[in-house]
């Protein structure tokens, strides 16, 4: 999965993190909190090294320890509510989506997704975006304007009950 980008929707005024398969065209969709957002727009930015960020303090711990995050995987929906763990050395540790991607873009680690996941709540359809953030110079303004539409009206009950939690 590649990070496509986080919206904050008109309707919800809530962010939506949004993946998008790296060959095919499908989306992931996942409901975050304020502060999972900007965990995630951070590390898009430079660091500060002397105020790092409790991300940035857990990937220096573990190169401390001779660990790295190797992957996270999103393995799971549950009325809205999405699984994820995080791969370091070997060892499978739970996360939230939010924080396993802010890891993954502040080290390069891979984003993976479950076939069946995407199958079952993948959006499809979906414009590719460029660079993290941006919006795709190959697509054409009217898809861009649909996709646009349709993240302004979807709400978080549309997913199910709950947002992104442990």
């Amino acid at each position: 999965m590649l990070f496509s980008e986080v919206r904050v929707t008109a309707v919800a005024d809530t962010p939506v993190l949004l993946l998008r398969e790296q060959q095919g065209e499908r989306h992931l969709a996942v409901w975050i909190t304020a502060a999972g957002g900007n965990a995630i727009l951070s590390a898009l930015e430079d660091s500060d090294e002397e105020h790092p960020s409790t991300h940035d303090l857990m990937i220096d711990a573990l190169a401390v320890l001779d660990a790295v995050v190797e992957a996270v995987h999103i393995t799971g929906e549950d009325e809205g509510v999405f699984s994820a763990h995080v791969m370091i050395g070997g060892t499978v540790v739970p996360a939230r989506v939010s924080d396993a991607v802010a890891l993954a873009l502040r080290c390069g680690a891979t984003i993976l997704a479950d076939e069946d996941l995407l199958d079952e709540v993948g959006v499809t359809g979906a414009p590719q975006t460029g660079p993290p953030g941006l919006a795709d110079a190959g697509a054409s303004d009217e898809e861009m304007a649909q996709f646009r539409a349709f993240l302004d009206n979807i709400t978080p009950e549309d997913f199910g009950p709950s947002r992104d939690q442990p």
